[in-house]
């Protein structure tokens, strides 16, 4: 697609250079909604065979992003409602702002219900970067909670550096970790001192089923969580839910974790893993604390289009 605008936005998508659910949909919805309204076709009916083409291409760099692909799906049948191009132009530029300013508001409800639940004392493990959790562990620390964290480096591409240095930056009290030793500070054999009371994960992806999909090593945590007896909590918007029960798991460059590999050597980069939902406490979302089996009602009651 030679579209220097898109073109560039799909790679910062694919590199991780924009990286998280939220800020992948923002950036998805602020393309569509400038290519709509700067493409020079004067045709409708072509008009909207090139912002769906526009869509897919932008959607393509990353599979397992249904909050992108929820949004530009919204968008493009709101457009389908107007009667002539001009109409559809001033739509598309409404729903995007809407949509944006939706994103904001909601979030600000999903921080306020996850910093009730961070109590004076608490050690709270996270991992990889959810700027979500990231924002509910500042906003806990800046109304006077005492209370460490903990997050893993997350491998190959190291995310987890990025959710050090902004808790850093905010004057959190913040240890690192491996990956691999993850589940060890998890139980009770790593320490009274180092015990976890609770773990905030954010989730690119959640099914109606609620299972989570999120940064590959959650599924462990997750399961030593279970074992020790530590509420896992998923930090969401609902608009991440995929309805379909067909979640894509990407499987990423094998040069991300070895980039000069032996000759013949296989190598499996998986994105991403699922956490059933028989190993999620709540999720943390726009309309409270749900527990798994809520998510489907809540969806249907409240976003009625969503994969429709």
């Amino acid at each position: 697609m030679k579209n220097m605008p898109l073109q560039k936005t799909f790679q910062q998508i694919k590199d991780l250079r924009i990286q998280g659910a939220t800020a992948v949909a923002r950036a998805v919805v602020l393309e569509l909604k400038n290519e709509g309204l700067k493409s020079p076709e004067r045709n409708f009916s072509r008009w909207q065979k090139h912002m769906q083409k526009s869509a897919d291409y932008l959607l393509s760099a990353r599979p397992t992003e249904p909050m992108a692909q929820n949004f530009a799906r919204f968008l493009l049948l709101s457009v389908k409602q107007a009667d002539e191009l001009a109409e559809a132009r001033v739509i598309l530029r409404n729903q995007a702002a809407s949509i944006l300013s939706l994103i904001e508001t909601d979030l600000k409800k999903i921080e306020e219900v996850g910093e009730e639940i961070i109590k004076n004392g608490d050690h709270i493990l996270t991992h990889c970067h959810s700027s979500t959790v990231e924002h509910i562990l500042v906003n806990a620390k800046k109304h006077g909670k005492k209370f460490k964290v903990f997050n893993t480096e997350t491998r190959p591409l190291l995310q987890g550096h990025i959710t050090a240095r902004n808790l850093l930056k905010n004057k959190l009290d913040v240890t690192m970790v491996t990956d691999d030793a993850a589940a060890f500070l998890i139980s009770p054999y790593s320490g009274r001192d180092l015990m976890m009371n609770k773990i905030l994960l954010g989730a690119d992806v959640i099914s109606s089923n609620g299972a989570a999909v999120n940064k590959i090593g959650s599924l462990a945590i997750a399961l030593a969580a279970r074992d020790c007896g530590v509420p896992l909590y998923v930090v969401v918007h609902l608009f991440k839910v995929d309805d379909d029960g067909k979640v894509e798991i990407e499987k990423r460059p094998a040069r991300e974790i070895w980039p000069q590999a032996p000759k013949g050597l296989k190598i499996l980069n998986f994105a991403f893993d699922i956490i059933p939902p028989s190993l999620i406490t709540g999720f943390i979302t726009e309309f409270g604390i749900l527990k798994p089996k809520e998510v489907k009602k809540v969806v249907e009651k409240n976003y009625p289009w969503l994969n429709k």
